[in-house]
């Protein structure tokens, strides 16, 4: 199967917004963050992962993460590393995400992700609704990537 990843554009944002949905995933706010997103489709041009970034100022949390399960682990390796290089271009430093699965932990460590203590993220984060409403589960993991 062929899978092709590119930066989303406007005229994605309807499919992204279903695919997301579908999951159980909230997608609000897309529409301000749809250049921030980074999809995977298939050869039919279907979505079937995603990952995004809000930003905050040079800081950036990622979100919406959403991978099919018909995807190997190289994919959303390729996917994480696709992310990154998007944050690169938009100039962001620090890239935050949390995660409630702790097998999710050790490939984010391979990825160059730490953990950190809920207290060492920075306010301005803190500040975005889906960091306060992710940091405020009981097995949350918070985890920090410099680019």
């Amino acid at each position: 199967m062929f899978y092709q990843l590119k930066v989303a554009k406007e005229k994605d944002l309807n499919r992204l917004v279903a695919f997301v949905d579908m999951a159980g995933v909230s997608s609000e706010g897309f529409e301000c963050l749809i250049d921030y997103f980074v999809i995977m489709e298939n050869e039919e041009r279907e979505i079937v992962a995603c990952i995004g970034i809000e930003p905050m100022e040079d800081t950036g949390l990622l979100r919406s993460l959403v991978v099919s399960d018909k995807l190997k682990q190289a994919h959303i390796l390729t996917l994480f590393q696709s992310i990154q290089s998007l944050a690169e271009q938009k100039g962001l430093k620090d890239l935050y995400l949390v995660t409630n699965k702790e097998a999710s932990v050790q490939f984010l460590s391979l990825m160059g992700f730490d953990e950190i203590d809920q207290e060492k993220i920075p306010s301005k984060l803190m500040a975005l609704q889906h960091m306060k409403e992710s940091a405020n589960d009981a097995n949350a993991k918070i985890m920090v990537k410099s680019t």
